[in-house]
């Protein structure tokens, strides 16, 4: 019973570690206390064979709401070969010290999710209004 529960603690903890160092949000583009972090990811972490889309995390810092316009550079062998149409999303007040935040899926129409993991990504035009 005691080797069973240590084997399982073990392998729980590989899970988690293996995990965490392979998702990692990467810091896109920042303006005015609002920060727009962005990844590769699976659009269903839990099934296999579930598409790839870009995950974006949106943290807002100020002490008031706002709205955060942007649009989406997908860029592949250095040319933009995709643009998202205008993203408009609404982030309410932070704290100091914990940001409100707002996660997003994006797909890119013209691609194979098997071919995305070359695609580069960059947000353009970013506007707040408070």
């Amino acid at each position: 019973m005691k080797t069973t529960t240590s084997f399982l603690s073990c392998a729980l903890i590989l899970i988690l570690s293996a995990s965490a160092v392979h998702a990692q949000f990467v810091l896109t583009a920042a303006a005015d206390s609002v920060q727009i972090y962005s990844q590769w990811g699976k659009e269903k972490p839990m099934k296999k064979d579930s598409p790839k889309v870009l995950q974006l995390r949106i943290e807002n810092s100020n002490p008031a709401h706002v709205e955060v316009s942007f649009e989406i550079n997908f860029i592949d062998e250095l040319q933009i070969v995709e643009t998202s149409k205008v993203q408009t999303v609404k982030i309410s007040a932070g704290k100091p010290g914990k940001p409100k935040r707002v996660k997003l899926k994006f797909k890119p129409a013209s691609y194979n999710p098997e071919d995305i993991d070359d695609v580069d990504v960059a947000i353009e035009a970013v506007s707040l209004r408070k």
